[in-house]
């Protein structure tokens, strides 16, 4: 996807592969940013605190459909 995915609208609109595929996206982005802070080419360091809540929301999703598929 490219972007970070801003809403939890936008987050629900995603289908399964869709999401695991920015889930697993932003785990790439995560480790190059750590790599670039230890590195210390990173200017931005609230990026990783921005990708990481990014993360979180997904995982969130993720964890709810997993759930909703369980207790039907």
């Amino acid at each position: 996807m490219g972007r970070y995915v801003k809403t939890m609208d936008e987050i629900r609109r995603l289908s399964d592969k869709e999401l695991a595929e920015e889930i697993e996206e932003t785990y790439r982005r995560l480790f190059q940013l750590r790599l670039q802070q230890q590195t210390r080419q990173l200017q931005d360091t609230s990026q990783l605190q921005k990708l990481r809540r990014h993360l979180a929301r997904l995982k969130t999703e993720q964890r709810a459909r997993e759930l909703a598929r369980i207790n039907r």
